[in-house]
């Protein structure tokens, strides 16, 4: 047969095949379709990677191990990335461990009500604008014809208490060099990714007597999912802990340069036309650092309370109010890792305030404040177990497992360089770590990892003194699963 003559049957078939028709040369062979070469003229693929055109990217590919450092280093500090092309890593080295939010905080999550929304992926112009951090996994499948569907519920978002952040800032550590952007908020929730794929697709053409057909078997499957959606309505605590993955982010490119010498976040100062006067916005600025304090976020504490200073000069107006600036303050820079102008600061005040109370009072109280906030690598071993008990503690209340797990790591190293206390208040502080070994154990056995938290409760009643019969197998074992018996046989 002659290009171009094919019987009318033909023609009408491939008239319904318009894809399969251009693609047909004269010769009658049919060769593969290209879909990413296709697409290439077109915007998507185009602009398919831009971190620029991707600036909130959902995170519905990262595994439990992406997730766990994420929430992590979250925790305590604003998360750095590197984001280029359609991939993104998150920079745990990115931080200062020693000093806490040195590089923002992210403010608690404000919770709200929605409903499921979806995503609707049909094609790889849809992966590359909607998924781009699925492409390397779902990339094949989309490519072959598989149909994803993202179904997500938003429950709440965590913001940073940083507006920008600029590569001065993060010069002085150099694991900072490859980080692109800072995730300035990212959004809680749940979501179930599930996919529609064709069985089988047969296609034929017979030249004598042409016979053609289509015949698909569609089958559906679930990809991936986090988190429960069905709880995301509910009312309880318990729902509200079934609906918090991470789901996600919101970037923002690092700027270059130094930054502001005054904070970003901080409102600016009213104008004649405004109807705030200076006291007002001087207020709201305190008000703003104190919310960074109870964040960590030492350095965007002291800038909030130096941007009010400069509105209002005399935060002593009020006795009450002063005396609480000044703790402030103190308390800031401690966190900021200027420890020793915190204690003095906050000595001062004592003094001022409460003469009557003596010097040695004033020093246990600045002594103890230092402790709570202060850089923990300053601090001598005893104070690091007492501080590290105490964090233990809330992270268990918290039921942040991967908080559990670093400090009670922290905290066995601590105790063995304080070694036996010589003491009763070093007893009392030696008794209170071995306690706090427990219930970190307790908190990993509640999370399921159940073999971790039975080594820390079994170095927990080690270190009491516990007897060689206590510690024997399998009455240890026996006790320790009647005791957590989600763990029983693991």
């Amino acid at each position: 047969m002659r290009c171009g003559a094919l019987p009318r049957l033909a023609a009408m078939a491939l008239t319904a095949m318009p894809v399969l028709g251009q693609a047909m040369g004269c010769g009658g062979s049919l060769p593969a379709f290209d879909s990413d070469s296709a697409m290439d003229s077109t915007y998507a693929g185009q602009n398919r990677c831009e971190a620029s055109a991707h600036d909130r990217p959902f995170v519905v590919e990262w595994d439990a191990t992406d997730i766990a450092t994420f929430e992590n280093r979250a925790q305590t500090d604003v998360v750095l990335v590197r984001y280029e092309g359609c991939d993104l890593e998150v920079i745990d080295a990115c931080a200062d461990d020693a000093v806490l939010g040195r590089f923002g905080a992210y403010r608690p999550p404000k919770w709200t009500s929605g409903s499921v929304e979806k995503v609707r992926i049909d094609n790889s112009a849809d992966l590359y604008a909607k998924l781009p951090l699925g492409v390397a996994t779902l990339g094949g499948k989309v490519a072959r014809g598989v149909k994803l569907e993202l179904d997500y519920y938003v429950s709440g978002v965590a913001t940073a208490t940083r507006s920008a952040m600029y590569r001065g800032q993060l010069r002085d550590n150099p694991a900072c060099a490859k980080a692109t952007h800072f995730v300035y908020a990212y959004n809680l929730g749940a979501f179930s990714l599930s996919s529609e794929e064709t069985a089988s697709e047969a296609v034929t053409a017979e030249v004598r007597d042409i016979g053609g057909g289509v015949s698909s078997d569609r089958k559906r499957g679930s990809e991936k999912k986090s988190g429960d959606l069905s709880a995301c309505g509910g009312d309880t605590a318990a729902d509200t802990d079934r609906c918090r993955v991470p789901i996600r982010l919101a970037l923002r490119p690092i700027a270059a340069g130094d930054g502001p010498q005054r904070n970003d976040d901080a409102p600016p100062p009213p104008t004649a036309g405004q109807a705030e006067s200076n006291l007002a916005t001087a207020a709201k600025l305190r008000k703003t650092a104190m919310q960074k304090g109870l964040a960590k976020d030492g350095a965007g504490c002291l800038a909030d309370l130096k941007r009010a200073d400069e509105l209002d000069p005399d935060p002593t107006r009020s006795s009450a109010s002063g005396l609480g600036q000044l703790h402030l303050k103190a308390q800031c820079e401690m966190l900021s890792g200027d420890c020793e102008s915190g204690m003095v600061h906050l000595r001062k005040a004592h003094q001022e305030a409460s003469p009557q109370m003596g010097a040695k009072l004033i020093d246990e109280m600045v002594a103890g404040a230092a402790k709570r906030f202060c850089a923990i690598d300053r601090l001598d071993p005893w104070d690091k177990v007492d501080r590290l008990s105490g964090e233990i503690y809330l992270a268990w209340q918290a039921k942040k497992v991967e908080q559990c797990a670093k400090l009670a790591a922290q905290l066995q190293a601590a105790m063995d360089a304080a070694g036996k206390p010589d003491h009763w208040e070093k007893e009392s502080t030696f008794k209170g770590g071995v306690t706090m070994l427990g219930n970190a154990g307790t908190c990993l056995a509640e999370a399921g990892r159940c073999a971790e938290g039975k080594k820390l409760a079994r170095d927990s009643l080690k270190r009491r003194g516990g007897q060689d019969k206590h510690l024997a197998e399998p009455g240890f074992t026996q006790r320790w699963e009647k005791t957590h018996p989600q763990c029983k046989g693991k």
